[in-house]
């Protein structure tokens, strides 16, 4: 999930096929804390505004539900895990909201901020300055951005999704999850607003 950040974005503007419920794009979401990206929202068979969804944000937003248009030909299979967890009834009626990775901004927005801050000026330098195995800087010379993230998060996304879908808007219905840097913001994000998030997965 590393190599996110260093290639370019695979299906930009094809919609994800899924095998179960439908995907409806919020293209190019505007943001005044992060720049504009795709949100994704899988709607499981069936949705209908009369019901209400708790509601799953998930990082990583392309690698959901089409492996035909990810980088690495892979997916998180989250339709037709999540329709099949539905129809057995073992959990409550849920809505994805898949938000994509900016690409090269990736390691900048999901690297939790505050436990940053908080290392001295040298511990800070050897993180910021890291390289990968093939010699890419992490970073890309990018400031870290995981509090602008969760701002946008919190206080742009979540009132859209709750104002458009049917939703439960309180925290016990509200979780995030993510796998490897997604796993490390979503752990952040808990952390810092646990009056929004009342579970994270951090995978």
């Amino acid at each position: 999930m590393l190599l996110l950040a260093c290639l370019p974005l695979t299906g930009y503007s094809q919609l994800p096929a899924t095998r179960s419920g439908r995907v409806v794009r919020h293209a190019d979401f505007s943001s005044q804390w992060i720049p504009a990206r795709h949100v994704d929202v899988w709607l499981p068979e069936g949705y209908t505004s009369s019901k209400q969804y708790a509601v799953l944000y998930m990082h990583d937003g392309q690698m959901l539900f089409d492996s035909t248009l990810t980088w690495n030909r892979q997916e998180w299979g989250v339709d037709e895990k999540l329709q099949t967890l539905l129809d057995q009834k073992k959990i409550q009626d849920v809505i994805v909201v898949g938000i994509w990775n900016a690409g090269i901004r990736r390691h900048a927005e999901y690297f939790p901020q505050a436990p940053f801050a908080a290392l001295t000026n040298e511990q800070q330098e050897k993180i910021y300055n890291s390289y990968r195995s093939n010699g890419q800087s992490i970073f890309s010379g990018i400031a870290i951005a995981s509090d602008r993230y969760l701002q946008f998060l919190v206080h742009e996304l979540k009132p859209f999704i709750d104002k458009n879908y049917a939703t439960l808007t309180q925290r016990e219905h509200t979780f995030i999850a993510g796998s490897s840097m997604g796993g490390l913001i979503s752990l952040y994000a808990i952390c810092e607003y646990p009056e929004v998030f009342g579970g994270a997965a951090c995978l």
